[in-house]
């Protein structure tokens, strides 16, 4: 298929800005509700202001998917200027955001909108929009980017490790036996987004060091030669593991190239403070 395509995300991919200008990608935003207040994850309220509001807040935000009239908003304007649409999606066991853009196309009534179930977050999302910005300015045509993302989607992993799961428990990410479980004993949680683009608890560990040599030592038990290939390490403020986690990656995987980011409102108000996140 092809012809000129337009790159399109959600403010849950955390994608960092170099990489938002590189590939001219455009975000919907989810919405972050405070109490009364809600706001547009990056449009009404930035990294750093959801992160201050948050250390205040009396009672844990809450997130609204992306409806299809957002989508069709975004959307509208490329298709009658004859591009095609590649909108590159939060996993949709963990949002019907996802299902939004479906219906978005339907209201338009167009095949020029092409829906990719990431089947991750945060930035597991990025580094499929990093692939297809490549392949979309280097020629490649729609197919092949969609070939080679079902590839990189069938490879995928990401391992993470949060301060508490009170957040994700509340937001129905996990279930309350899993949260009571994985808070027992104080331990710490490594937390996996499964090949179906759920999260699970994958282990529990003791300390946040160990659970750093944990994530390194699974990624290293999938025997991919990551020397080629780029590897993203993510976290939420608070977090201040990120050298330590990165001098592991660097030692233990050796990848190609390392994408470093902070996690935004969306992925942020199910997480909370101090989470730290390896995906390839």
């Amino acid at each position: 298929m092809k012809g000129k395509i337009k790159l399109f995300t959600d403010s849950a991919a955390d994608l960092p800005q170099i990489y938002q200008k590189r590939y001219d990608i455009d975000l919907v935003p989810l919405s972050v509700i405070f109490g009364e207040e809600e706001f547009k994850d990056g449009v009404t309220l930035s990294h750093a202001d959801f992160w201050a509001r948050l250390e205040t807040s009396k009672d844990l935000p809450s997130t609204n998917q992306a409806n299809p009239n957002d989508f069709v908003e975004a959307f509208g304007p490329y298709i009658d200027r004859g591009y095609t649409i590649l909108y590159i999606g939060l996993s949709s066991k963990l949002s019907g955001t996802l299902q939004s853009a479906v219906l978005a196309k339907d209201l338009l009534g167009t095949d020029q909108v092409k829906v990719f179930d990431s089947r991750s977050a945060s930035i597991g999302e990025t580094l499929l929009l990093i692939r297809a910005g490549e392949m979309i300015r280097d020629g490649f045509d729609l197919d092949e980017i969609l070939k080679q993302l079902e590839q990189d989607r069938k490879e995928s992993f990401a391992y993470f490790t949060i301060d508490s799961l009170t957040h994700l428990v509340k937001g129905g990410r996990l279930t309350k036996t899993q949260g009571i479980v994985g808070s027992m004993l104080n331990v710490k949680p490594i937390l996996q987004v499964t090949a179906e683009g759920t999260i699970e608890v994958a282990e529990k560990v003791r300390s946040t060091k160990k659970a750093l040599l944990t994530m390194v030592s699974k990624a290293k038990e999938r025997n991919i030669d990551l020397s080629k290939k780029r590897v993203a390490i993510v976290h939420t403020w608070g977090a201040e593991t990120v050298p330590e986690l990165r001098a592991l990656v660097e030692r233990e995987l050796a990848p190609g190239e390392i994408v470093e980011g902070l996690i935004g409102p969306t992925i942020g108000t199910h997480a909370g403070p101090g989470g730290i996140a390896l995906f390839f």
